[in-house]
């Protein structure tokens, strides 16, 4: 999918893979009228909804050295210490193969990050289950 400008392939120059695949140009144009017409929005909604339950977790877990991002793009980081702000990254591991166990996947960023990156058409109650499934996690690590 490209502007006419950009699609001045000669007849044979390349195959369906670089132009023209019907099925495919239909799923990228229905997932563009997704994105427009829906979850922009809801990753707006969601993340603006999750974000401040997870700097809550700050209140409850000594290991949660911040939270940041935008709409549904979150990261979490893991410290040994707040205060000092030391990264945790073998606790960061742990906390990661226990949402596993339980059947959230979260992602490691960087040295001690867990980067929250769910579907963008994830609803409030899904999203419940996930902070509770984390926080639950975070608590198994540190006992």
């Amino acid at each position: 999918m490209a502007r006419s400008e950009l699609m001045t392939w000669e007849p044979g120059a390349h195959a369906s893979t670089f132009g023209g695949n019907p099925v495919c140009l239909a799923a990228a144009l229905e997932t563009l009228r997704l994105l427009e017409s829906e979850y922009v929005s809801n990753a707006a909604k969601i993340g603006a909804y999750m974000k401040p339950r997870l700097q809550q977790f700050m209140n409850t877990h000594h290991v949660v050295g911040d939270v940041r991002g935008l709409g549904l793009m979150l990261g979490i980081d893991i410290v040994k210490d707040r205060a000092s702000r030391e990264r945790n990254p073998d606790l960061r591991d742990a906390i990661v193969v226990e949402c596993f166990k339980r059947g959230l996947l979260v992602l490691g960023a960087g040295s001690s990050t867990i980067r929250l990156s769910p579907p963008l058409l994830i609803d409030e109650e899904q999203s419940d289950c996930a902070l509770r499934i984390l926080s639950e996690s975070i608590s198994a690590a540190t006992a």
